[in-house]
């Protein structure tokens, strides 16, 4: 399924780099657990585990199969979407979280409360970029709306949708994803010198496993709508920590760079 998911062998080196980066993973999976273990005591590990994170890692991880099912044997399209067109459990709630902080930092726009981290420039700039990218995955309300895109657009469009990125082609866009997903491993080896939790704890494993997850579904394009899923869960989570005060920058550019 992962060398040949549409019936021909088309994406081999594609498969090794996405079993290199899952052995990168459980590398950090391995590591993390083992001085979580030395520095927290048995105990103090299951502890980091036992919060609503772990729901969210274990709804994420049971949703693999199914993606995989979906490829490779049948269409479930009341959780994936359709190969044209919007819908979905996985899209709808991607879209959803895309608005999620907009929503909370609107509501704020009346009352005198500030950001623990970030600065009005940094809000508003995230704000922007998140409508953007739930216009672009929406196509715009297209599929919702039912309007047909221009002549122009559905003529070179890749899949006729009234978007910028289908015009983007698919081995370019598995390449950014692939990058996108080593950049969040990376981020999950170093998590600790990034940010650090109000109590003092440096070993945030339910995170790095989000990030973990997160970052070997962006290496195979057969996952990358539920990759796109689990990106949005560990970016509103580690954004609404951020900004509530539980968690905070440890690096100083970043601190310099939200503040703003």
């Amino acid at each position: 399924m992962l060398f040949s998911p549409d019936g021909t062998v088309d994406s081999p080196l594609q498969a090794v780099a996405f079993i290199c980066l899952c052995a990168l993973g459980l590398a950090i999976a391995i590591r993390s657990l083992m001085r979580g273990a030395q520095r927290l005591g048995t105990a103090g590990l299951v502890g980091q585990f036992a919060t609503a994170d772990l729901l969210l890692i274990a709804a994420l991880a049971l949703l693999v199969p199914l993606n995989l099912i979906h490829h490779a044997h049948m269409p479930i399209t009341g959780v994936f979407r359709p190969d044209v067109g919007d819908g979905g459990l996985v899209e709808n709630l991607t879209v959803t979280l895309m608005l999620f902080p907009v929503i909370l930092v609107a509501s704020r726009l009346g009352s005198h409360r500030r950001s623990m981290a970030f600065g009005p420039v940094s809000l508003v700039l995230m704000c922007i970029l998140l409508v953007l990218a739930f216009g672009e995955e929406v196509s715009w309300g297209q599929h919702w709306f039912g309007f047909t895109p221009p002549e122009a657009v559905a003529r070179t469009n890749l899949q006729e949708e009234f978007n910028l990125h289908n015009y983007i082609t698919p081995s370019t866009m598995e390449l950014a994803y692939f990058l996108a997903g080593v950049v969040l491993m990376i981020g999950a080896a170093r998590l600790g010198s990034l940010v650090e939790a109000s109590d003092g704890d440096t070993v945030l494993l339910p995170l790095r496993a989000l990030l973990v997850l997160t970052a070997a579904l962006m290496g195979h394009h057969i996952f990358q709508e539920l990759a796109e899923l689990a990106l949005m869960v560990t970016a509103f989570l580690v954004w609404k920590r951020l900004d509530d005060g539980r968690l905070r920058f440890r690096s100083r550019p970043l601190r310099m760079l939200a503040a703003r």
